[in-house]
């Protein structure tokens, strides 16, 4: 067997362990899980750490162990996953586990960023348009949240979408911001809801509506939003009774787009202030 062969049949099967042991951890089956993930990360698949790492940063099927979390992400880090160099990075940022470094973080969270990964998109972009760690690069910032966003990663699209809507630190394009907005909003997302509310009450980009925005703060209040109850009240204040009565209806009946869900495992967790 050459050695070509050999390093693509390891390849293989470590893909293969990873593969089996994401779907134990799904599963719920959380020692078989493990003990597959770490043969994966001993075949050399780098994100087999960022897993094992997140599921004793989490307990999951044990105590929680975070210094050893640490230096799992530290192995995946280093092997190139973009999973690990996300969370690790986040770590440094925040001086949890490890020493507050920005100029590690911003390293990590950008080199997760240009291996694709949505959460390092978003994270690299926050820092660039902060200037924490990193030059200040408003440009390259708003690059960076229009990839993630392109993934359709929520969070980048909201954070894009106010960033577009302002004007401030990129081109205003409040017609892209709304889209965005509402898109946000049709996944039941409570700051896309919220945001499409404050819309409707302004009129942005859409005819003034306060029995719509009333029904967006009220769905955004049953999502958690902190903001929404108080603004479903001033709305609520300007409307007729009747007109009340409509938009709970309304709020009622609506129902959520189907999104794909990222798993709480990947560490969304955003480098925002």
């Amino acid at each position: 067997m050459t050695a070509t062969l050999a390093t693509v049949l390891t390849a293989s099967a470590a893909m293969a362990d990873l593969q089996q042991g994401l779907s134990a951890l799904e599963a719920g089956d959380y020692p078989v899980a493990a003990e597959l993930l770490a043969v994966a990360a001993d075949e050399g698949e780098a994100d087999a750490n960022f897993y094992l790492g997140r599921m004793l940063e989490l307990g999951m099927g044990g105590a929680a162990d975070m210094p050893t979390a640490v230096e799992l992400y530290k192995l995946g880090a280093a092997g190139d996953s973009a999973l690990s160099q996300n969370r690790l990075g986040l770590l440094y940022l925040q001086g949890e586990f490890v020493l507050q470094d920005y100029e590690r973080a911003a390293e990590l969270l950008c080199g997760s960023a240009e291996q694709g990964d949505a959460n390092g998109q978003l994270n690299c972009g926050l820092l660039k348009l902060q200037g924490r760690g990193v030059e200040a690069d408003a440009e390259g910032g708003i690059d960076m949240l229009k990839r993630a966003a392109d993934q359709e990663h929520i969070g980048a699209m909201n954070v894009l979408a106010q960033a577009l809507i302002a004007g401030e630190v990129a081109e205003k394009d409040e017609a892209e911001g709304l889209r965005l907005i509402q898109k946000t909003a049709s996944f039941g997302n409570p700051v896309g809801l919220f945001s499409l509310g404050q819309a409707y009450v302004v009129g942005l980009g859409l005819d003034k509506n306060l029995v719509e925005a009333h029904k967006y703060f009220n769905l955004a209040a049953a999502n958690g939003h902190p903001d929404a109850l108080q603004a479903r009240q001033v709305v609520e204040q300007q409307l007729e009774p009747a007109q009340v009565l409509e938009a709970q209806r309304a709020a009622r009946i609506w129902r959520p787009e189907a999104v794909e869900p990222r798993s709480l495992l990947e560490a969304a967790e955003t480098a925002s202030e």
